[in-house]
Protein backbone atom coordinates (compact mmCIF):
# COMPACT_ATOMS: atom_id res chain seq x y z
CA UNK A 1 0.00 0.00 0.00
CA UNK A 2 2.64 2.45 1.22
CA UNK A 3 4.68 1.56 -2.40
CA UNK A 4 1.21 2.52 -4.28
CA UNK A 5 0.82 5.49 -2.84
CA UNK A 6 4.79 6.39 -3.72
CA UNK A 7 4.04 5.64 -6.77
CA UNK A 8 1.03 8.05 -7.05
CA UNK A 9 2.76 10.63 -5.80
CA UNK A 10 5.83 10.42 -7.97
CA UNK A 11 3.38 9.78 -11.10
CA UNK A 12 1.88 13.25 -9.79
CA UNK A 13 5.06 15.05 -9.20
CA UNK A 14 6.31 14.39 -12.60
CA UNK A 15 3.03 15.51 -14.38
CA UNK A 16 2.94 18.99 -12.84
CA UNK A 17 6.55 19.36 -13.53
CA UNK A 18 5.59 18.90 -17.28
CA UNK A 19 2.85 21.06 -17.35
CA UNK A 20 4.15 23.73 -15.12
CA UNK A 21 7.25 24.18 -17.74
CA UNK A 22 4.88 25.01 -20.71
CA UNK A 23 4.79 28.50 -21.55
CA UNK A 24 2.22 30.79 -21.87
CA UNK A 25 2.07 31.23 -25.70
CA UNK A 26 3.12 35.04 -26.48
CA UNK A 27 0.63 35.50 -29.44
CA UNK A 28 2.47 38.72 -30.86
CA UNK A 29 5.47 36.94 -30.79
CA UNK A 30 3.92 33.55 -32.36
CA UNK A 31 2.19 35.73 -35.29
CA UNK A 32 5.67 37.23 -35.83
CA UNK A 33 7.66 34.24 -36.23
CA UNK A 34 6.08 33.32 -39.00
CA UNK A 35 6.81 36.16 -40.98
CA UNK A 36 10.07 36.60 -42.76
CA UNK A 37 11.48 39.81 -44.23
CA UNK A 38 13.77 40.43 -47.20
CA UNK A 39 16.92 43.21 -46.52
CA UNK A 40 15.82 46.25 -49.64
CA UNK A 41 19.16 48.02 -49.21
CA UNK A 42 22.90 47.37 -50.20
CA UNK A 43 24.30 47.17 -46.49
CA UNK A 44 21.66 47.02 -43.54
CA UNK A 45 22.97 47.45 -39.58
CA UNK A 46 21.52 45.11 -37.46
CA UNK A 47 21.44 46.82 -34.15
CA UNK A 48 21.31 45.20 -30.64
CA UNK A 49 17.71 47.22 -29.99
CA UNK A 50 15.31 49.05 -31.57
CA UNK A 51 16.57 52.26 -32.19
CA UNK A 52 19.46 53.76 -33.90
CA UNK A 53 21.23 55.15 -30.83
CA UNK A 54 21.62 50.83 -30.28
CA UNK A 55 25.06 49.52 -30.92
CA UNK A 56 25.75 47.83 -34.37
CA UNK A 57 25.59 44.13 -34.07
CA UNK A 58 26.41 43.27 -37.81
CA UNK A 59 25.66 44.59 -41.56
CA UNK A 60 23.58 41.94 -43.65
CA UNK A 61 23.11 42.76 -47.61
CA UNK A 62 20.67 43.45 -50.21
CA UNK A 63 18.35 39.66 -50.61
CA UNK A 64 19.14 38.35 -47.04
CA UNK A 65 15.76 36.69 -45.62
CA UNK A 66 15.48 37.11 -42.10
CA UNK A 67 12.85 35.18 -39.42
CA UNK A 68 11.34 38.21 -37.74
CA UNK A 69 11.13 37.23 -33.91
CA UNK A 70 9.00 40.24 -33.03
CA UNK A 71 8.11 43.82 -33.54
CA UNK A 72 8.48 47.37 -31.70
CA UNK A 73 7.19 50.49 -33.43
CA UNK A 74 9.16 50.46 -36.37
CA UNK A 75 11.58 47.70 -35.77
CA UNK A 76 11.84 44.24 -36.34
CA UNK A 77 13.83 41.74 -34.17
CA UNK A 78 14.91 39.17 -36.26
CA UNK A 79 16.70 35.55 -35.97
CA UNK A 80 20.63 35.84 -37.05
CA UNK A 81 21.66 32.02 -35.73
CA UNK A 82 20.32 29.93 -32.78
CA UNK A 83 21.32 32.16 -30.58
CA UNK A 84 22.18 35.31 -31.41
CA UNK A 85 18.67 37.93 -32.43
CA UNK A 86 19.11 41.47 -34.13
CA UNK A 87 16.76 44.52 -34.64
CA UNK A 88 16.26 45.69 -37.89
CA UNK A 89 14.55 49.15 -39.03
CA UNK A 90 11.45 48.22 -40.88
CA UNK A 91 11.07 51.01 -43.75
CA UNK A 92 14.01 49.09 -44.86
CA UNK A 93 12.63 45.56 -45.09
CA UNK A 94 9.80 43.87 -46.82
CA UNK A 95 8.05 41.02 -45.30
CA UNK A 96 8.32 38.50 -47.27
CA UNK A 97 4.90 37.24 -48.62
CA UNK A 98 3.42 33.59 -48.41
CA UNK A 99 3.68 30.98 -51.27
CA UNK A 100 -0.03 31.38 -51.59
CA UNK A 101 -0.24 34.95 -51.59
CA UNK A 102 -2.10 36.44 -54.87
CA UNK A 103 -0.64 39.71 -57.08
CA UNK A 104 -2.30 42.80 -57.17
CA UNK A 105 -2.23 45.61 -59.03
CA UNK A 106 -2.73 49.40 -58.03
CA UNK A 107 -5.64 51.00 -59.93
CA UNK A 108 -5.62 54.57 -58.40
CA UNK A 109 -2.98 56.83 -57.83
CA UNK A 110 -2.12 58.17 -54.07
CA UNK A 111 -4.03 55.17 -52.74
CA UNK A 112 -3.58 55.19 -48.90
CA UNK A 113 -2.21 52.38 -46.90
CA UNK A 114 -3.07 52.17 -43.46
CA UNK A 115 -2.02 50.24 -40.14
CA UNK A 116 -5.30 48.73 -39.96
CA UNK A 117 -9.20 47.34 -41.97
CA UNK A 118 -10.71 50.75 -41.77
CA UNK A 119 -10.50 54.07 -42.15
CA UNK A 120 -10.59 55.17 -38.76
CA UNK A 121 -6.75 53.82 -38.74
CA UNK A 122 -3.51 56.14 -39.80
CA UNK A 123 -2.45 56.20 -43.17
CA UNK A 124 1.49 54.90 -43.20
CA UNK A 125 2.50 55.21 -46.73
CA UNK A 126 0.65 55.88 -50.08
CA UNK A 127 0.54 54.12 -53.45
CA UNK A 128 0.49 54.75 -57.16
CA UNK A 129 -1.31 53.82 -60.10
CA UNK A 130 0.05 50.40 -61.68
CA UNK A 131 2.09 49.58 -58.38
CA UNK A 132 2.01 45.96 -57.80
CA UNK A 133 1.48 44.51 -54.89
CA UNK A 134 1.24 40.84 -53.07
CA UNK A 135 -2.01 40.28 -51.13
CA UNK A 136 -1.83 38.35 -47.56
CA UNK A 137 -5.09 38.75 -46.52
CA UNK A 138 -8.11 39.52 -46.73
CA UNK A 139 -10.41 40.99 -44.41
CA UNK A 140 -14.45 42.38 -45.18
CA UNK A 141 -13.67 44.88 -47.98
CA UNK A 142 -9.84 45.44 -47.14
CA UNK A 143 -6.58 43.41 -48.29
CA UNK A 144 -3.52 43.39 -46.20
CA UNK A 145 -0.49 43.66 -48.80
CA UNK A 146 3.07 43.88 -49.14
CA UNK A 147 4.79 46.21 -51.46
CA UNK A 148 8.25 47.77 -52.40
CA UNK A 149 9.48 49.12 -48.49
CA UNK A 150 5.95 48.94 -47.35
CA UNK A 151 3.22 46.41 -45.83
CA UNK A 152 -0.19 47.74 -44.62
CA UNK A 153 -4.22 47.59 -45.72
CA UNK A 154 -5.66 49.10 -48.61
CA UNK A 155 -9.67 48.82 -49.61
CA UNK A 156 -10.39 45.91 -52.11
CA UNK A 157 -12.07 48.54 -54.62
CA UNK A 158 -8.45 49.89 -55.81
CA UNK A 159 -7.03 46.65 -56.30
CA UNK A 160 -7.36 44.56 -59.29
CA UNK A 161 -6.78 41.04 -59.03
CA UNK A 162 -5.00 40.70 -62.53
CA UNK A 163 -2.39 43.07 -63.93
CA UNK A 164 -3.83 45.16 -66.52
CA UNK A 165 -3.42 43.61 -70.34
CA UNK A 166 -1.02 45.39 -72.83
CA UNK A 167 -1.86 47.57 -75.91
CA UNK A 168 -2.31 45.53 -78.78
CA UNK A 169 -1.71 46.85 -81.86
CA UNK A 170 -5.48 47.33 -83.54
CA UNK A 171 -5.89 49.64 -80.16
CA UNK A 172 -3.08 51.57 -80.95
CA UNK A 173 -3.83 51.77 -84.53
CA UNK A 174 -7.30 53.20 -83.46
CA UNK A 175 -5.98 56.24 -82.17
CA UNK A 176 -8.15 59.72 -82.43
CA UNK A 177 -5.96 62.54 -83.99
CA UNK A 178 -5.66 65.46 -81.38
CA UNK A 179 -3.40 68.92 -82.00
CA UNK A 180 -3.09 71.06 -78.85
CA UNK A 181 -1.10 72.21 -76.06
CA UNK A 182 -1.60 70.55 -72.59
CA UNK A 183 0.20 71.10 -69.26
CA UNK A 184 0.90 67.89 -66.55
CA UNK A 185 -0.90 68.36 -63.45
CA UNK A 186 1.20 65.58 -62.04
CA UNK A 187 5.02 65.70 -60.88
CA UNK A 188 7.34 62.99 -61.84
CA UNK A 189 4.27 61.60 -64.36
CA UNK A 190 5.43 58.55 -66.34
CA UNK A 191 5.71 59.06 -70.09
CA UNK A 192 5.52 55.57 -71.82
CA UNK A 193 6.63 53.94 -75.25
CA UNK A 194 2.74 52.98 -75.57
CA UNK A 195 -0.94 53.25 -74.40
CA UNK A 196 -0.72 51.05 -70.91
CA UNK A 197 0.61 50.99 -67.45
CA UNK A 198 3.11 48.05 -69.18
CA UNK A 199 4.44 50.18 -71.24
CA UNK A 200 8.09 51.23 -71.03
CA UNK A 201 9.34 54.59 -69.05
CA UNK A 202 10.81 56.80 -71.35
CA UNK A 203 11.34 59.78 -69.41
CA UNK A 204 8.91 62.13 -66.88
CA UNK A 205 7.07 65.33 -66.88
CA UNK A 206 7.02 67.80 -64.18
CA UNK A 207 3.91 69.69 -63.18
CA UNK A 208 3.64 72.51 -65.10
CA UNK A 209 5.18 70.68 -68.15
CA UNK A 210 3.46 71.55 -71.51
CA UNK A 211 3.46 69.30 -74.41
CA UNK A 212 1.85 68.65 -77.48
CA UNK A 213 -0.70 66.09 -77.55
CA UNK A 214 -1.21 64.62 -81.17
CA UNK A 215 -3.88 62.08 -80.03
CA UNK A 216 -5.31 59.54 -77.51
CA UNK A 217 -6.67 55.83 -77.18
CA UNK A 218 -8.64 54.33 -74.31
CA UNK A 219 -7.67 56.89 -71.70
CA UNK A 220 -3.85 57.55 -72.87
CA UNK A 221 -2.98 60.75 -74.60
CA UNK A 222 0.11 60.41 -77.22
CA UNK A 223 2.80 63.68 -77.11
CA UNK A 224 5.67 64.92 -78.50
CA UNK A 225 8.23 64.31 -76.20
CA UNK A 226 11.85 65.02 -76.98
CA UNK A 227 11.47 64.51 -80.58
CA UNK A 228 10.23 61.15 -79.78
CA UNK A 229 6.24 60.29 -79.02
CA UNK A 230 5.05 58.89 -76.11
CA UNK A 231 2.06 58.11 -73.91
CA UNK A 232 0.72 59.71 -70.83
CA UNK A 233 -2.11 59.41 -69.16
CA UNK A 234 -5.06 61.57 -69.88
CA UNK A 235 -5.93 62.47 -66.39
CA UNK A 236 -2.99 64.16 -65.83
CA UNK A 237 -2.56 66.65 -68.95
CA UNK A 238 -5.23 69.66 -68.88
CA UNK A 239 -5.57 72.09 -71.44
CA UNK A 240 -5.29 75.81 -69.90
CA UNK A 241 -8.02 77.47 -69.34
CA UNK A 242 -6.26 80.67 -70.77
CA UNK A 243 -2.93 81.74 -71.96
CA UNK A 244 -1.65 82.81 -68.85
CA UNK A 245 1.72 84.20 -68.21
CA UNK A 246 3.48 83.16 -64.58
CA UNK A 247 3.67 86.35 -62.10
CA UNK A 248 6.09 88.76 -63.13
CA UNK A 249 8.06 88.05 -59.58
CA UNK A 250 8.40 84.77 -60.65
CA UNK A 251 11.05 82.74 -62.95
CA UNK A 252 11.53 79.39 -64.20
CA UNK A 253 15.03 77.75 -63.10
CA UNK A 254 16.69 73.90 -64.55
CA UNK A 255 19.04 72.24 -62.20
CA UNK A 256 21.02 69.60 -64.32
CA UNK A 257 20.81 66.15 -62.61
CA UNK A 258 23.41 63.96 -65.06
CA UNK A 259 27.08 64.96 -65.14
CA UNK A 260 27.34 66.57 -68.83
CA UNK A 261 24.16 67.81 -70.66
CA UNK A 262 24.38 68.77 -74.36
CA UNK A 263 23.02 72.31 -75.44
CA UNK A 264 21.51 71.68 -78.98
CA UNK A 265 20.29 74.61 -80.95
CA UNK A 266 16.36 73.55 -81.39
CA UNK A 267 14.46 71.94 -79.45
CA UNK A 268 15.29 68.02 -80.25
CA UNK A 269 17.64 65.30 -80.10
CA UNK A 270 18.08 66.25 -84.24
CA UNK A 271 19.50 69.59 -83.03
CA UNK A 272 23.16 70.86 -83.10
CA UNK A 273 25.07 70.64 -80.47
CA UNK A 274 26.50 74.27 -79.62
CA UNK A 275 27.67 73.71 -75.67
CA UNK A 276 27.26 72.07 -72.68
CA UNK A 277 26.17 72.20 -68.89
CA UNK A 278 27.69 70.59 -65.67
CA UNK A 279 25.77 68.29 -63.09
CA UNK A 280 24.47 70.94 -60.39
CA UNK A 281 24.31 74.02 -62.07
CA UNK A 282 20.90 76.00 -62.62
CA UNK A 283 20.00 78.28 -65.50
CA UNK A 284 16.95 80.43 -65.63
CA UNK A 285 14.62 78.78 -68.67
CA UNK A 286 12.74 81.31 -71.16
CA UNK A 287 10.79 79.03 -72.94
CA UNK A 288 9.35 75.14 -72.72
CA UNK A 289 8.31 73.20 -75.59
CA UNK A 290 7.27 69.28 -75.84
CA UNK A 291 9.96 68.88 -72.85
CA UNK A 292 12.77 70.98 -73.79
CA UNK A 293 13.67 73.97 -71.98
CA UNK A 294 15.39 77.02 -73.75
CA UNK A 295 17.89 78.29 -71.01
CA UNK A 296 19.71 81.88 -70.40
CA UNK A 297 23.37 81.17 -70.76
CA UNK A 298 26.12 82.83 -69.74
CA UNK A 299 27.33 85.50 -72.14
CA UNK A 300 23.63 86.46 -73.33
CA UNK A 301 23.93 83.20 -74.90
CA UNK A 302 20.69 80.93 -75.30
CA UNK A 303 20.44 77.38 -76.01
CA UNK A 304 17.94 74.26 -75.39
CA UNK A 305 18.45 71.12 -73.11
CA UNK A 306 16.48 68.29 -72.81
CA UNK A 307 14.06 69.30 -70.22
CA UNK A 308 13.98 65.08 -68.72
CA UNK A 309 17.38 65.94 -67.62
CA UNK A 310 16.82 68.60 -65.19
CA UNK A 311 15.08 69.41 -61.83
CA UNK A 312 12.91 72.30 -62.66
CA UNK A 313 11.73 74.53 -59.89
CA UNK A 314 10.03 78.03 -59.64
CA UNK A 315 11.50 81.21 -57.30
CA UNK A 316 11.21 84.87 -56.85
CA UNK A 317 13.21 86.58 -59.48
CA UNK A 318 16.75 87.46 -57.39
CA UNK A 319 17.24 91.22 -57.56
CA UNK A 320 20.24 92.82 -59.50
CA UNK A 321 23.62 92.47 -58.42
CA UNK A 322 23.95 95.84 -56.38
CA UNK A 323 27.31 97.69 -57.57
CA UNK A 324 29.60 98.90 -54.88
CA UNK A 325 28.29 102.54 -55.64
CA UNK A 326 25.18 102.09 -55.23
CA UNK A 327 23.17 104.13 -52.41
CA UNK A 328 21.75 102.04 -49.31
CA UNK A 329 18.61 100.40 -49.14
CA UNK A 330 16.28 99.62 -46.53
CA UNK A 331 14.65 95.87 -46.84
CA UNK A 332 10.98 95.31 -44.86
CA UNK A 333 11.32 92.57 -42.82
CA UNK A 334 7.28 92.29 -42.34
CA UNK A 335 4.31 91.97 -44.00
CA UNK A 336 2.03 95.46 -43.35
CA UNK A 337 4.64 97.70 -42.50
CA UNK A 338 4.37 101.14 -42.21
CA UNK A 339 5.51 103.99 -43.78
CA UNK A 340 4.94 107.54 -41.77
CA UNK A 341 5.02 110.70 -42.66
CA UNK A 342 7.96 111.63 -40.46
CA UNK A 343 9.88 109.96 -37.56
CA UNK A 344 7.23 109.28 -34.79
CA UNK A 345 4.95 106.52 -34.07
CA UNK A 346 2.08 109.18 -33.75
CA UNK A 347 2.68 110.43 -37.00
CA UNK A 348 0.52 109.66 -40.41
CA UNK A 349 0.43 106.26 -41.79
CA UNK A 350 1.35 107.40 -45.87
CA UNK A 351 2.29 103.72 -46.91
CA UNK A 352 2.36 100.08 -46.13
CA UNK A 353 4.37 98.09 -47.48
CA UNK A 354 5.32 94.13 -47.80
CA UNK A 355 8.27 91.66 -46.60
CA UNK A 356 11.39 91.88 -49.06
CA UNK A 357 10.21 95.38 -50.52
CA UNK A 358 13.39 97.69 -51.16
CA UNK A 359 13.56 101.74 -50.36
CA UNK A 360 16.69 104.14 -51.02
CA UNK A 361 17.64 105.75 -48.13
CA UNK A 362 17.71 109.20 -48.19
CA UNK A 363 18.93 109.87 -44.75
CA UNK A 364 19.08 108.38 -41.26
CA UNK A 365 16.77 110.78 -38.57
CA UNK A 366 17.90 109.20 -35.19
CA UNK A 367 16.01 105.25 -35.21
CA UNK A 368 14.05 106.18 -38.48
CA UNK A 369 15.14 106.10 -42.15
CA UNK A 370 13.59 108.29 -44.69
CA UNK A 371 13.21 106.81 -47.62
CA UNK A 372 12.21 107.57 -51.16
CA UNK A 373 8.62 105.79 -51.90
CA UNK A 374 8.16 104.65 -55.58
CA UNK A 375 5.69 107.38 -56.43
CA UNK A 376 7.91 110.09 -55.68
CA UNK A 377 6.98 111.08 -52.24
CA UNK A 378 8.98 110.46 -49.19
CA UNK A 379 8.08 108.29 -46.17
CA UNK A 380 9.92 107.26 -42.68
CA UNK A 381 10.34 103.79 -41.82
CA UNK A 382 11.67 102.11 -38.33
CA UNK A 383 15.41 101.48 -37.90
CA UNK A 384 14.40 98.17 -36.12
CA UNK A 385 11.88 96.78 -38.68
CA UNK A 386 14.19 96.56 -41.48
CA UNK A 387 17.82 95.35 -42.96
CA UNK A 388 20.07 97.74 -44.72
CA UNK A 389 22.05 96.68 -47.54
CA UNK A 390 24.53 99.09 -49.83
CA UNK A 391 27.70 100.13 -50.25
CA UNK A 392 28.91 100.51 -46.89
CA UNK A 393 27.04 96.97 -45.89
CA UNK A 394 28.89 94.84 -48.37
CA UNK A 395 31.61 93.09 -46.21
CA UNK A 396 30.87 90.00 -44.08
CA UNK A 397 30.90 90.66 -40.44
CA UNK A 398 33.91 89.23 -38.46
CA UNK A 399 32.33 87.35 -35.42
CA UNK A 400 33.99 85.96 -32.39
CA UNK A 401 33.81 82.13 -32.47
CA UNK A 402 34.68 81.00 -28.88
CA UNK A 403 32.43 81.05 -25.35
CA UNK A 404 30.03 77.86 -26.29
CA UNK A 405 26.23 78.14 -27.83
CA UNK A 406 25.12 80.34 -24.89
CA UNK A 407 24.31 83.54 -25.56
CA UNK A 408 24.68 83.31 -29.78
CA UNK A 409 22.76 83.97 -31.67
CA UNK A 410 21.47 81.44 -33.93
CA UNK A 411 19.13 81.67 -37.32
CA UNK A 412 17.10 78.60 -38.28
CA UNK A 413 15.76 78.46 -41.96
CA UNK A 414 13.29 75.53 -42.43
CA UNK A 415 13.25 75.32 -46.07
CA UNK A 416 10.11 75.97 -48.33
CA UNK A 417 6.74 76.72 -46.90
CA UNK A 418 2.99 77.60 -47.79
CA UNK A 419 2.53 77.50 -51.47
CA UNK A 420 6.12 76.48 -52.27
CA UNK A 421 5.77 72.94 -51.11
CA UNK A 422 9.87 72.51 -52.25
CA UNK A 423 9.92 69.06 -53.56
CA UNK A 424 7.68 66.09 -53.34
CA UNK A 425 9.34 62.66 -52.44
CA UNK A 426 8.55 58.80 -54.09
CA UNK A 427 5.68 58.42 -52.50
CA UNK A 428 4.12 62.05 -52.01
CA UNK A 429 6.42 63.06 -49.17
CA UNK A 430 6.28 67.06 -48.88
CA UNK A 431 9.48 68.69 -48.27
CA UNK A 432 8.70 71.52 -46.95
CA UNK A 433 6.94 69.36 -43.91
CA UNK A 434 10.17 67.62 -43.15
CA UNK A 435 12.45 71.04 -42.78
CA UNK A 436 9.95 72.77 -40.48
CA UNK A 437 9.73 69.11 -37.90
CA UNK A 438 13.43 69.23 -37.97
CA UNK A 439 13.87 72.38 -37.62
CA UNK A 440 12.14 72.77 -34.65
CA UNK A 441 13.69 69.66 -33.18
CA UNK A 442 17.10 71.60 -33.53
CA UNK A 443 15.59 74.91 -31.90
CA UNK A 444 14.85 73.26 -28.47
CA UNK A 445 17.79 71.45 -28.36
CA UNK A 446 19.51 75.00 -29.02
CA UNK A 447 17.42 76.88 -26.60
CA UNK A 448 17.82 74.18 -23.91
CA UNK A 449 21.76 75.22 -24.76
CA UNK A 450 21.18 79.13 -23.99
CA UNK A 451 21.34 80.34 -27.65
CA UNK A 452 19.30 82.93 -28.75
CA UNK A 453 17.65 80.86 -31.81
CA UNK A 454 15.06 82.81 -34.65
CA UNK A 455 12.86 80.41 -37.06
CA UNK A 456 12.38 82.21 -40.30
CA UNK A 457 9.06 80.47 -40.17
CA UNK A 458 7.42 78.55 -37.73
CA UNK A 459 4.73 77.07 -39.17
CA UNK A 460 3.59 76.09 -42.73
CA UNK A 461 3.51 79.71 -43.94
CA UNK A 462 5.87 81.06 -47.13
CA UNK A 463 8.47 83.48 -46.46
CA UNK A 464 10.35 84.76 -49.50
CA UNK A 465 14.09 84.34 -49.92
CA UNK A 466 14.71 87.76 -49.74
CA UNK A 467 13.05 87.89 -46.16
CA UNK A 468 15.12 84.78 -44.81
CA UNK A 469 18.03 86.32 -45.54
CA UNK A 470 17.37 89.97 -44.60
CA UNK A 471 15.94 88.28 -40.95
CA UNK A 472 19.82 87.13 -40.53
CA UNK A 473 21.28 90.70 -41.55
CA UNK A 474 19.03 91.95 -39.04
CA UNK A 475 19.32 89.88 -35.89
CA UNK A 476 23.35 89.81 -36.89
CA UNK A 477 23.27 85.74 -36.41
CA UNK A 478 26.46 84.12 -35.84
CA UNK A 479 25.16 81.40 -37.76
CA UNK A 480 22.36 80.68 -40.43
CA UNK A 481 21.22 77.05 -40.94
CA UNK A 482 19.16 76.44 -44.14
CA UNK A 483 17.32 72.55 -43.94
CA UNK A 484 16.51 70.93 -47.04
CA UNK A 485 15.49 67.60 -48.29
CA UNK A 486 16.82 66.75 -51.95
CA UNK A 487 15.30 65.02 -54.94
CA UNK A 488 16.61 63.63 -58.46
CA UNK A 489 14.93 61.49 -60.92
CA UNK A 490 17.42 58.71 -60.52
CA UNK A 491 15.73 56.89 -57.41
CA UNK A 492 19.20 55.06 -56.73
CA UNK A 493 20.89 58.43 -55.29
CA UNK A 494 20.70 59.21 -51.64
CA UNK A 495 22.67 60.98 -49.11
CA UNK A 496 23.40 63.97 -47.57
CA UNK A 497 25.31 67.46 -48.46
CA UNK A 498 26.61 70.37 -47.21
CA UNK A 499 26.46 73.56 -49.45
CA UNK A 500 28.24 76.85 -48.17
CA UNK A 501 28.78 80.06 -51.36
CA UNK A 502 31.41 82.30 -50.24
CA UNK A 503 34.87 81.30 -48.07
CA UNK A 504 33.49 82.69 -45.15
CA UNK A 505 30.92 80.62 -44.47
CA UNK A 506 33.02 77.25 -45.12
CA UNK A 507 34.43 76.48 -41.76
CA UNK A 508 30.98 76.34 -40.35
CA UNK A 509 29.72 74.17 -43.64
CA UNK A 510 32.59 71.72 -42.65
CA UNK A 511 32.30 71.23 -39.14
CA UNK A 512 28.28 70.41 -39.12
CA UNK A 513 29.04 68.18 -42.17
CA UNK A 514 31.91 66.18 -40.31
CA UNK A 515 29.32 66.08 -36.66
CA UNK A 516 26.37 64.37 -39.65
CA UNK A 517 28.78 62.40 -41.18
CA UNK A 518 29.46 60.43 -37.52
CA UNK A 519 26.30 59.86 -37.10
CA UNK A 520 24.24 59.57 -39.91
CA UNK A 521 24.67 56.08 -41.92
CA UNK A 522 23.61 57.46 -45.15
CA UNK A 523 26.00 58.03 -48.20
CA UNK A 524 27.97 61.54 -47.41
CA UNK A 525 28.18 63.63 -50.53
CA UNK A 526 30.46 65.92 -49.47
CA UNK A 527 31.05 69.91 -48.73
CA UNK A 528 30.34 71.86 -52.01
CA UNK A 529 30.42 75.16 -53.25
CA UNK A 530 26.21 75.81 -53.83
CA UNK A 531 24.64 79.44 -55.90
CA UNK A 532 21.57 79.15 -53.69
CA UNK A 533 20.25 83.01 -53.41
CA UNK A 534 20.14 81.99 -49.17
CA UNK A 535 23.71 81.87 -48.93
CA UNK A 536 24.86 83.55 -51.30
CA UNK A 537 23.53 86.81 -50.47
CA UNK A 538 24.31 86.18 -46.96
CA UNK A 539 27.10 88.13 -45.10
CA UNK A 540 26.31 85.65 -41.74
CA UNK A 541 28.12 82.44 -41.81
CA UNK A 542 25.81 79.83 -43.11
CA UNK A 543 25.06 76.26 -44.04
CA UNK A 544 22.57 74.84 -46.53
CA UNK A 545 21.49 71.35 -45.29
CA UNK A 546 20.55 68.84 -48.24
CA UNK A 547 19.62 66.11 -45.46
CA UNK A 548 18.51 63.37 -47.70
CA UNK A 549 17.14 62.19 -50.92
CA UNK A 550 12.79 62.17 -50.73
CA UNK A 551 13.19 60.83 -54.74
CA UNK A 552 14.95 57.70 -53.11
CA UNK A 553 11.59 55.46 -51.60
CA UNK A 554 14.31 54.19 -48.67
CA UNK A 555 15.60 57.07 -47.87
CA UNK A 556 12.21 59.35 -47.72
CA UNK A 557 10.94 56.60 -45.34
CA UNK A 558 13.85 57.03 -43.37
CA UNK A 559 13.83 60.75 -43.49
CA UNK A 560 9.84 60.74 -42.41
CA UNK A 561 10.33 59.10 -38.63
CA UNK A 562 11.01 60.95 -35.80
CA UNK A 563 14.35 59.09 -34.80
CA UNK A 564 16.32 60.56 -37.98
CA UNK A 565 14.96 64.06 -37.73
CA UNK A 566 16.30 63.58 -33.96
CA UNK A 567 19.86 62.62 -35.01
CA UNK A 568 19.79 64.94 -37.95
CA UNK A 569 19.25 67.80 -35.30
CA UNK A 570 21.64 66.60 -32.79
CA UNK A 571 24.01 66.28 -34.85
CA UNK A 572 23.80 69.39 -36.03
CA UNK A 573 24.02 70.90 -32.95
CA UNK A 574 26.74 68.84 -32.09
CA UNK A 575 28.18 70.71 -35.23
CA UNK A 576 27.29 73.77 -34.38
CA UNK A 577 28.85 73.22 -30.62
CA UNK A 578 32.03 72.27 -31.62
CA UNK A 579 32.17 75.77 -34.22
CA UNK A 580 31.58 77.56 -31.45
CA UNK A 581 33.91 75.95 -28.92
CA UNK A 582 37.34 76.30 -31.10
Amino acid sequence: MVFLIKKFLYSFIISFLLVSSVPVLNTEKAIAQEKAIIINTESLNVRNGPGLSFSVAKQVRKGDEFQVISSEKDWYEIKLNSSKTGWVANWLVTLKPGSSAKKGTVTEDGLRVRDGAGTNYSVVATLTNGEEVSIIEEQGNWYKISADLIAGWVHKDYIAGDAPETEDSETVSNVQPDNWTGISTDNSLNVRNSPGLHGSIIGKLNKGDKVSVTGSVSGWFRIGFGGMEGWVSSQYIEKPSSASKPPANQVSYGKVIINSLNIRKNPNLNGKVVGSVKQGEVYEILEEKNNWYKLSLKGGKTGWAAGWYMEKTVAEKPQKEQSTSKAEEVQILYNGTNLRSSASTNSAIVARASSGETFPIKKKTGEWYEVSLKNGQTGFVASWIVSVSGSSDSAPVNKPKSGGLKGKTILIDPGHGGRDSGTIGYRGTFEKELTLSTSQILYDLLKNAGADVILTRNDDSYSSLNTRVALAHYHDSDAFISIHYDSISDSSVKGYTAYYYHQYQKELSQTVLGSLAKSLSSRNRGLKQGDYFVIRENKQPAVLLELGYLSNPSEEALTRTHSFQDMAARSIYNGLDEYFSE
